[in-house]
């Protein structure tokens, strides 16, 4: 499995949706690249409201729920924009696309609850790893690259409204939408696997 997530294309430097062609390049996000771990820490925390890292064995599970609860917040406002599109297809009744967009929006929404919602028995997969700098550093680096990729959704979303009722243009942006939803899930489960093999205490 690859656990060193390459950018999908077309990745946003933070977790505004994507800047306009010819925009200036935004500074302060994930992708700077850090030379020390305290810049990668900062980095994450300029995106992630109270973040204090994994150094601290107490505070990794807090800090692991505080990236999702990043995430999942982006990502519910994107599924807000898909439930506002079958609003208006409704009521202009254009009702023959509403079941594939629900079919991606239940995707989605599956996303979001892994991201909101540990699993009966969660703990954050590094609870009990013993972590040098070179470890936190690939983990912050890792986590910076998810966040660089969730604004990709903006930008499908936004495909998914210009389509509006034509059933060709939609059902591509919809097949766009679902492979970036199922990507992302397999990069986060990925995440799990960082640090196999490594002691614990």
């Amino acid at each position: 499995m690859d656990i060193n997530p390459t950018p999908l294309p077309g990745g946003s430097p933070s977790l505004s949706a994507a800047a306009p062609p010819n925009a200036p390049a935004a500074t302060g996000g994930p992708l700077e690249h850090p030379t020390t771990v305290g810049e990668a820490l900062n980095n994450l925390a300029m995106h992630i409201p109270g973040f204090a890292g994994y150094k601290s064995i107490e505070d990794r599970r807090i800090a692991d729920k505080q990236l999702r609860a990043v995430i999942g917040e982006h990502l519910s406002a994107v599924n807000d924009r898909l439930d506002r599109v079958v609003d208006a297809l409704s009521r202009a009744g254009k009702l023959d696309s509403l079941a594939l967009i629900d079919q991606s929006s239940r995707k989605l929404e599956r996303l979001i609850d892994r991201m909101r919602f540990a699993d009966y028995g969660y703990t954050a997969v590094f609870d009990r790893i013993q972590m040098g700098d070179a470890q936190l550093m690939q983990l912050y680096q890792y986590d910076a690259t998810l966040l660089t990729e969730v604004p990709q959704f903006d930008g499908a979303a936004t495909v998914v409204e210009s389509a509006g009722a034509d059933p060709e243009r939609l059902s591509s942006a919809l097949a766009a939408l679902d492979a970036l939803t199922a990507d992302f899930d397999k990069r986060f489960e990925a995440r799990k696997h960082l640090f196999d093999g490594l002691p614990t205490p």
